[in-house]
């Protein structure tokens, strides 16, 4: 429907944003983390935390242990964009009926996005460390492909010539 050109825009897009707001979530946790810890205990998490890790080990202090994971653990992959398409897909496409196993019943596309985009807030808010599960990348690429999609109809309704 959008062409090569414009989903490949369409998917970096979302891709880079739900970079830029899994990042944004991290540091805004690693800053809540800190702030209940002494400087001490914050040098140690940077001296030794990642060999710790390495070697499939944690602190036991349960601050310190999360400080750690979210310090030395990275987060990759393409499921912020994949999450862009499903959102395009739902905006694009609201009514079609998606079977949904084991359901045995049909659910609007809208109403699927919408479900799994809600789920995503809410095991991202819960924050269960060791989910290894970047929800709010999910919801990042969700966000910015909102964005991509309403500017591109802004834009496409402008650009329609009436002869």
């Amino acid at each position: 429907m959008w062409g090569p050109k414009r989903f490949l825009t369409y998917y970096f897009i979302t891709g880079i944003g739900a970079a830029l707001i899994q990042m944004l979530v991290v540091g805004i946790r690693i800053y809540s983390v800190k702030s209940g810890l002494s400087s001490e205990a914050i040098s140690d998490v940077l001296a030794q935390g990642g060999q710790l890790l390495e070697q499939n080990m944690n602190y036991t202090d349960a601050a310190k242990g999360a400080l750690n994971l979210l310090i030395n653990t990275g987060t990759i992959g393409a499921s912020g964009a994949v999450f862009g398409i499903l959102l395009a897909f739902g905006m694009l496409f609201p009514n079609i009926p998606l079977y949904i196993i084991p359901f045995p019943f049909p659910i609007k596309a809208k109403w699927l996005v919408i479900l799994y985009g809600a789920s995503e807030l809410f095991f991202g808010l819960a924050y269960l460390p060791g989910d290894n599960v970047a929800h709010f990348a999910h919801l990042g690429g969700m966000f910015f492909g909102i964005f991509v999609i309403l500017y591109w109809k802004k834009k496409d309704k402008k650009n329609v010539r009436f002869y």
